[in-house]
């Protein structure tokens, strides 16, 4: 028989109306049945979703590299007569016999070909571009991290709500926070707030998302020490200027601690613990948190001391455990490591790297180092994941301590979509998670943002 291609099931362009209509155990039933009918030798592929890739080899040796975009099953003619099939629900390939006409039941024949475990590709965002631009995906441009004293940042950090909305940090030429709305595949600006490099004294920096959806960005320098941005939902995004209250004379006769931010900011984290909003005075290291429905704020105190996370003047990134949700941890991104800090007991010290001590080594957490580590996430699996953007790549620290490279090459500056190990950035600032366990990176020197998926989450 000839060599052809047949689609088992719809056209490619109807790929996402078919991953909702159709279950993984009626596509096997469906794929099954095909078989049975057509004695002719054949290949079967199929893929979970979007832009997972991977890579196989099959029963008698061949490697195959599988980067399809929907879930339908294809069926290719090929001399060598096997079977394949890949589970659509977790991206695990199996393969038949290379018998020509074994039977699909058979499935003492059948075993299970290891998917790449890791694939990164770019949702949105063009790297050779010069200029901001809102519009589709196809349109859409961000700007990056050439030359800071005349450029400014660009694109720097994320974070993403339980609707798939990204919101997106851009710092000068604009600044401002940006909407990357996946669901329309549309990119707008929803706040600018200046357009000149280095403008002015009101920087956005990295945001959080309380559990009610509200979006809150902090705003950060000058008069704007104390100011954050509000987005809501309910008001389709509309921001809002608001003002971290100080406590009343009452408040602080009741026992709340007034506050001060030293000048900036830089990083907002949402405590699911006792729903309050935490973040670091940036020039001598105090703990603040406010209540986002009141917006009072106070100092951290515990045994009636105003408590400090790393009191040396570096950019800091925050983000709470999820499994231990009074332990808070902090990149330091000028000092090269990472600080803990509990809320609760007061507990804090180094958590990973040297302090002062730039450079890149995996393994255990105390012996490992970074370089310019920025914003940071918990993934599904409670490693904690670092933008190591003076390194080029993604790191993550396990729960048992251990610090692994997870994307990217270690010193090396690029542009490549692919496995972990083929995959390149450039600076990346900025860090993200959805509730599906997908990572977004702001890789601020490539003006685009990444997806990282785990094949098997």
């Amino acid at each position: 028989m000839n060599k052809i291609l047949l689609l088992l099931f719809v056209p490619f362009v109807f790929c996402t109306a078919v991953s909702a209509q159709i279950t993984q155990k009626e596509a096997d039933a469906i794929v099954l049945e095909q078989m049975r009918q057509d004695t002719a030798s054949y290949t079967i592929y199929a893929k979970a979703d979007m832009q997972t890739g991977m890579t196989i080899t099959t029963a008698a040796g061949e490697i195959l590299e599988f980067d399809y975009s929907c879930w339908s099953y294809y069926i290719s003619y090929a001399d060598f007569g096997r079977y394949l099939i890949v589970n659509a629900s977790n991206g695990n390939l199996l393969a038949i016999n290379p018998k020509s006409n074994a039977a699909p039941e058979d499935l003492a024949e059948w075993r299970i070909v290891t998917p790449v475990s890791i694939i990164v590709t770019t949702l949105v965002g063009q790297s050779s571009a010069t200029e901001f631009n809102e519009g589709s995906f196809d349109e859409a441009t961000f700007l990056g991290f050439e030359n800071p004293a005349t450029v400014g940042a660009g694109l720097v950090y994320l974070t993403v709500d339980d609707q798939y909305n990204i919101f997106a940090c851009h710092q000068d030429n604009p600044s401002g926070i940006i909407l990357v709305d996946q669901k329309n595949e549309m990119v707008k600006m929803l706040l600018q707030t200046g357009g000149t490099p280095l403008s002015a004294n009101h920087r956005l920096s990295a945001p959080t998302v309380s559990t009610d959806g509200l979006v809150l960005v902090p705003a950060d320098g000058g008069d704007y020490a104390d100011v954050y941005w509000e987005f809501d939902p309910n008001t389709q995004w509309e921001p809002q200027t608001r003002n971290i209250l100080h406590p009343t004379a009452e408040q602080q006769a009741e026992g709340i601690t007034d506050f001060t931010i030293n000048l900036y900011k830089h990083s907002l984290a949402y405590c699911p613990y006792d729903g309050m909003i935490y973040l670091r005075s940036n020039r001598d290291g105090y703990l603040i948190k406010f209540d986002p429905v009141t917006r009072v704020g106070q100092s951290v105190v515990i045994n009636g001391v105003r408590q400090i996370c790393n009191s040396a003047n570096s950019d800091t990134y925050l983000v709470f455990d999820p499994i231990h949700p009074t332990r808070l941890y902090c990149s330091s991104s000028s000092q090269h490591c990472i600080h803990y800090f509990d809320i609760l007991t007061g507990e804090t010290g180094v958590y990973a790297g040297t302090v002062g001590q730039s450079g890149w080594r995996d393994g255990k957490k105390e012996n490992a180092l970074f370089y310019n580590p920025r914003q940071m996430v918990f993934d599904t699996k409670n490693n904690l994941v670092i933008a190591d953007a003076g390194n080029n790549c993604i790191r993550r620290i396990t729960p048992d301590g251990t610090v692994e490279t997870m994307a990217g090459t270690p010193g090396k500056k690029g542009y490549q979509d692919g496995s972990a190990e083929d995959a390149l950035f450039d600076n990346p600032w900025g860090l993200a998670i959805d509730k599906d366990g997908t990572i977004y990176v702001a890789d601020t020197g490539n003006h685009c943002i990444r997806k990282i998926r785990y094949n098997n989450p």
